[in-house]
């Protein structure tokens, strides 16, 4: 079955609701991420840069300020750490090593290019040598102001390159999981959260149904009550503007009865259409043809123009239900002794209608707001109908069944022109008979047209 509109309202809403929530968690989660990676790296970092000093300070301590005598050279300082990831030489001012103090080599060690750099103090970089990474660290041997030489430390950091990805893995691998635990939590709370709000739905079109059913048989009597009143001749004659006045609003009353029973019908289920090969210019001017009575009891005159033919897989009813629906929306808000132009003009992927009126227009802030059921712009209409506020809202229903688009815009002359875009079929058939029909919404292989 179909989705209702409803649904297809709450469904968009509670994509909305995921897509905001995990975006919001996806941002804190990759900020505590970062921050970890931050702090540990940086904490891997200082416990190599610490031994490392550690290592190089103790060894220029031993050497009491002079460099190893001709008999230590060749013996490894007992006191200095066995690692085989740390190197640690002594060198003499021109960088020849005069001490190995661990006793273990490395490619590309001793490194005399960065001599010059520590000639004035400390150097600490890291060197790639020997497909290692390598923490380097070279520090002066100075004298009564005298440079004697160096001591350079080297700490291989392949294991803390290791740990260094494992650390990444890690946040990367509870990163997801934490979005993917987040992303379940959220479709469920998302779809719990809106449940109150279904249920409000449902109960005000339970609500709308209910009391358009009751209102229905009233109003009916109150006409048909009246009629009698008027055909009979029981009212006096000073009275009977207020019979006709009766009359009127009586029919006014059912017209919105039937609007609310339509729309609240739509809501609950699909609204549904039977698409055939229509001429929709030709269908406009019937429409215009019929609806001239309307028009001149207001003074206001019907025009319509464009192109001769026009076809389209579309509802004949409900194309003829939209356009009386614009036409009275346009003689409603035209001055007495205005024109209301109906026109029908084709593009390569669309077939529109324009119904262009003589009023004040519609301002910019209300073009999307007039479409809503029951919104009705003070101070626009001509002949003090006011209309229900439900006539554009049912357009625009019947517009997305078809998937067309329909929308209001004010004329640089004055007037409000209202463009109603459907899919058009050159060859009157439909593109693809698998056509799935939606409330709000249809689709079909054909393309989609451009409003």
């Amino acid at each position: 079955m179909a989705a209702s509109h409803t649904d297809v309202l709450l469904r968009r809403t509670r994509r909305r609701l995921f897509v905001v929530t995990l975006g919001l968690l996806t941002l804190l989660v990759a900020g505590i991420g970062a921050a970890t990676l931050v702090v540990g790296l940086n904490a891997l970092d200082a416990d190599v840069n610490r031994a490392l000093q550690t290592a190089v300070s103790a060894s220029v301590s031993a050497l009491s300020d002079e460099l190893p005598t001709a008999d230590e050279r060749n013996e490894p300082d007992e006191q200095a750490p066995a690692a085989a990831d740390t190197v640690l030489l002594v060198l003499d001012p021109s960088g020849k090593v005069v001490q190995n103090r661990t006793g273990s080599s490395l490619t590309g060690l001793p490194d005399t290019t960065v001599l010059a750099a520590a000639r004035s103090g400390e150097d600490l970089r890291t060197i790639t040598t020997g497909g290692h990474n390598v923490r380097l660290l070279t520090v002066p041997l100075v004298h009564d102001g005298q440079l004697l030489g160096f001591v350079q430390g080297g700490f291989v950091l392949d294991l803390h390159d290791n740990q260094s990805q494992s650390l990444v893995l890690a946040v990367i691998s509870v990163g997801a999981m934490g979005l993917i635990a987040a992303a379940l939590i959220t479709l469920l709370v998302t779809g719990r959260a809106l449940v109150p709000v279904r249920e409000g739905f449902e109960a005000q079109r339970r609500f709308v149904a209910d009391a358009s059913h009751e209102l229905r048989t009233p109003a009916a009597l109150i006409r048909a009550n009246a009629e009698v009143l008027e055909r009979e001749q029981l009212v006096a004659e000073d009275g009977q503007p207020l019979l006709e006045d009766v009359i009127a609003e009586a029919d006014r009353l059912g017209g919105l009865v039937g609007d609310l029973l339509q729309l609240s019908a739509w809501d609950e289920t699909e609204l549904t259409i039977a698409p055939e090969s229509v001429d929709v210019a030709q269908v406009a001017r019937e429409t215009v043809r019929g609806a001239t009575a309307l028009a001149a009891e207001r003074n206001v005159r019907l025009e319509t123009e464009g192109v001769e033919s026009a076809v389209a897989y579309v509802d004949r009813t409900r194309i003829v239900q939209l356009m009386l629906i614009l036409i009275d929306n346009a003689v409603d808000h035209s001055p007495a002794g205005g024109a209301v132009t109906v026109r029908v003009a084709t593009t390569a992927h669309a077939i529109e209608i324009h119904v262009d009126d003589q009023g004040p227009g519609i301002p910019e802030s209300d073009r999307e707001r007039i479409f809503e059921p029951f919104t009705r712009l003070t101070g626009t209409t001509r002949h003090g109908s006011g209309g229900t506020g439900l006539g554009l809202a049912i357009a625009r229903r019947i517009v997305d069944a078809h998937g067309g688009t329909i929308r209001a815009d004010s004329q640089p002359d004055g007037g409000a022109r209202f463009t109603v875009a459907l899919p058009a079929d050159a060859a009157g058939t439909p593109a693809d008979q698998n056509v799935e029909t939606h409330s709000g919404s249809t689709r079909s292989a054909q393309t989609p047209a451009r409003g």
